[in-house]
This record gives C-alpha cells, sequence and structure tokens, in this order.
C-alpha cells in the first residue's frame, strides 16, 4: 500500500492520466451501451442495431470487448507514459537516491499496472451490469432479412440464434476474459516502456509490435505456417476476446461458445516472460 501511495501521488497530477481516464470512463458507456441503442442500421425496410447483445450472456461479452479497445488505447497508455515520464524527469534515479531500492521501484510499477487493470474491470462489470439490464428490454431483430443480405452481397452464410435473455449472471466469465486479455496488452506495454524510455518511442514501437504481428501471420500463412499464429502474442490476446462476426455486429451479438484455455495459457505465459524481461532491463541498465 506504501508503494501504491507513492505511485499514486506521482500520477494524479499527470495530465495524460486525467485526459486518458476521463476519456475511459465517459466514452465507454456511451460507446458499449447508448451506441447499440440509438444507432441502427437499414436494411429492406427494417432497423438493426450493430453491438446489440441477444442475451446477458451477449451483453457481457458486448461491453467487454469494446472496453477491451479502450483499454488498448487509452489505459495502456497511461501506462507507457507514466514509466518513461520517470526516466525523462529523472525520478527514477532520484527514488534509488531517495533509498527505494530497485526491487521496490520495479514492484510499485507492477502495482501500479495492476490497479489500473483492476479498477477498469471493476468499473467493466458496472457498465455491464447496467447494460444487461437495459438491453433486456429490448427485442432482438430477426436475423433473416441479413442472412439473405450478405448471402447476395457478400456470399456469407452465417447463423445467428435468437435466443431468451436469460438471467443476468450468465455471461460473466466474459469479464474473467477481459482481464486476462488486457493483462497481457498490459504488460507488454509494461515491457516497452522500460526498454524504450521514451514516451513517443514507447507507443510507435508499442503499435508497431501488433502491426509487424499481423505481417507476420500474413507471411506465415502463406508459407504453410499458419498454426504457429495461434501462439503468438498479440493474437493470443485477442483469442481471450475473440472479435463478433459480420452477421453478430448487425443482427444482435452473441457471446463465445467457450473459453479458449490455449490461449488463456499462452496470454498468461507471455504476460509473465514480459515482466520477467522489464526486470531484466532494469536491473542491468543504468537508471539515467
Amino acid at each position: 500500500m506504501k508503494l501504491l501511495q507513492i505511485e499514486y501521488k506521482k500520477i494524479v497530477g499527470n495530465k495524460s492520466f486525467k485526459v486518458f481516464s476521463i476519456m475511459f470512463l465517459v466514452f465507454l458507456p456511451l460507446i458499449a451501451i447508448l451506441f447499440p441503442i440509438y444507432w441502427s442500421v437499414p436494411i429492406g425496410g427494417e432497423s438493426f442495431y450493430p453491438f446489440m447483445p441477444t442475451s446477458y450472456e451477449a451483453a457481457w461479452y458486448s461491453v467487454s470487448f469494446i472496453s477491451s479497445w479502450f483499454c488498448f488505447f487509452l489505459l495502456s497508455f497511461i501506462l507507457i507514459y507514466h514509466i518513461t515520464n520517470e526516466y525523462n524527469f529523472r525520478t527514477v534515479r532520484q527514488n534509488i537516491i531517495d533509498g527505494q531500492t530497485r526491487t521496490e521501484y520495479l514492484k510499485a510499477k507492477i502495482f501500479l499496472m495492476l490497479s489500473i487493470l483492476f479498477f477498469a474491470t471493476l468499473y467493466v462489470f458496472i457498465i455491464g451490469f447496467v447494460g444487461g439490464l437495459i438491453f433486456s428490454t429490448f427485442e432482438p431483430k430477426d436475423a433473416g432479412m441479413i442472412q439473405t443480405f450478405l448471402k447476395t452481397f457478400n456470399g456469407l452464410e452465417t447463423e445467428v440464434e435468437t435466443q431468451d435473455f436469460g438471467v443476468i449472471t450468465d455471461g460473466m466469465f466474459n469479464i474473467v476474459r477481459f482481464f486476462i486479455q488486457n493483462l497481457g496488452a498490459f504488460s507488454l506495454a509494461f515491457l516497452v516502456a522500460f526498454l524504450a524510455k521514451r514516451g513517443i518511442l514507447a507507443i510507435l514501437i508499442f503499435f508497431g509490435l501488433f502491426l509487424s504481428e499481423k505481417i507476420g501471420e500474413i507471411i506465415l500463412e502463406v508459407n504453410d505456417f499458419g498454426f504457429v499464429k495461434d501462439y503468438l502474442p498479440t493474437n493470443a490476446f485477442m483469442d481471450v476476446l475473440p472479435y463478433p462476426n459480420l452477421m453478430e455486429l448487425l443482427s444482435g451479438i452473441t457471446s463465445p461458445d467457450s473459453m479458449n484455455w490455449t490461449a488463456v495459457v499462452i496470454t498468461i505465459i507471455y504476460s509473465l516472460l514480459f515482466i520477467f524481461f522489464a526486470r531484466l532491463l532494469f536491473f542491468k541498465r543504468d537508471i539515467t
């Protein structure tokens, strides 16, 4: 708690922390709840609502999926900028001079990362709970017209089953998926911040890793090594909380059938490795 208090005092006055946190708190409910209700896609005289869940389980999934992008674009930036600012303003060196050991310093950053993830998960839980109550009052659209439309223009024949909305506890495991997926993303951001030590450079590397992995996946597919992509870090993160398909986006989103335990295990392993390599870098490098 003492280490977290120190970190909180450092980060609370940071402008980027305030801006990104407010954006996360405000825009998440707007996009996850209000967007599916008030924005529709007209097809054949009917209005279909993107991201409109068909059950409580799907509501938890929808909110978790949308929130994961906010974590990727906003909260990971907070972590990166906080760590890199310590190097920019030489507070790393000052902390060590003031008596804080390298181990304590690193632990403080790990605790900060986990606390941001914990509070983000708690907030997503609240939004998912409220969203489920609101979405349960809406009748899911019949997917038949969309199936005909997509089959005619895109050759897609995906089936979407309309189901009873169920009870609000259905699908809460999607919150666990959210936590695990973003543990991987945050751990990668954690490593990149210690690697680059400069904010803009760290952000470029962070995005560059995701982009380069996608390019690598294409190369692997062309050379008949497509099976390897499931074991790449960012792809494993995405598989923990997978993308909905086009049919689901239009006619009513549904939750994945089961947890991808392979992706979960790979994500946890990568998270531990990223933190381990960050520790290695921090202890071997000069603190200036």
